[in-house]
This record gives C-alpha cells, sequence and structure tokens, in this order.
C-alpha cells in the first residue's frame, strides 16, 4: 500500500489482491524467488540497523523514511543498491498486479478494445497513389 495507497478514485494494492497476486508469480516464476526472500530479508536488516525494528513493526513515517531511500535508483546511495532492486522488483510486481485487477483498470479508465468504423481509404491517400475513389 505504500507503492499504490487508496486514494478517492481506486482503492489499496492490498484491498484488490495484489498480495495474493504477488504470492502467486513468485511461486510461478522460480527466478523470483531468490530475489524476493533476499530482497525482504534485507529490507529488515536496513530496518533494524535504522530503527531497531523489522519493516512491518515501524510506523509508516518510518517505513516511508526507508522507502524514500531506495524508491529512486538515481538518488539512492550505493549502499543501498540490493534495496533499490528489491524494491524495483516490488514496484513492477504491484503495479502488474493493480492495473491488471478490475479496480486498476477502471483507475487508468481502460475501456478494452473497441471496434472502429471504416469508411474506406481516405481520397487524399487516394490521390497520392495515382487513385480515385470514386
Amino acid at each position: 500500500d505504500i507503492i499504490i495507497p487508496a486514494d478517492e478514485v481506486s482503492p489499496a494494492a492490498s484491498q484488490v489482491g495484489v498480495p495474493d497476486f504477488i504470492e502467486f508469480i513468485v511461486k510461478d516464476i522460480p527466478s523470483y524467488q531468490l530475489p524476493m526472500r533476499g530482497g525482504l530479508k534485507w529490507l529488515d536488516v536496513f530496518s533494524n540497523k535504522q530503527s531497531g525494528n523489522a519493516f512491518k513493526d515501524l510506523p509508516q513515517a518510518d517505513q516511508l523514511k526507508i522507502v524514500d531511500q531506495i524508491a529512486f535508483p538515481s538518488r539512492a546511495k550505493p549502499e543501498v543498491a540490493q534495496g533499490v532492486s528489491f524494491f524495483n522488483l516490488m514496484r513492477n510486481l504491484t503495479s502488474s498486479g493493480f492495473y491488471t485487477s478490475k479496480e486498476g483498470i477502471a483507475d487508468i479508465g481502460y475501456m478494452g478494445n473497441k471496434p472502429g468504423v471504416w469508411e474506406g481509404v481516405p481520397e487524399e491517400v487516394l490521390k497520392e497513389h495515382g487513385f480515385s475513389g470514386t
């Protein structure tokens, strides 16, 4: 919910099943398992060093201070490179899960594929190629 919180338009990521989506993807794509486990461990170790508590036990303001250090790769310090990599993975999975949910699709206003109306080749294109529409 830090990545996609609830707002006046749509619910938070956790409210539309994103944690279940991430769990499914990580189980389905084994190459995600080590980065996810390592990233979660890194987050708790980093959090413990900074505050003496696991990340999940911190107040949201303190969680955001940590996230701010890893959420912006161009501003991140080299010593948090593993955290940046983990956050990128989480951001990608969270966004994929949210924006493929019914609520996420509504949030971006996706209307789906709609048939177009074919009125033939425009007259100016026909003329350009030496043809006439009549």
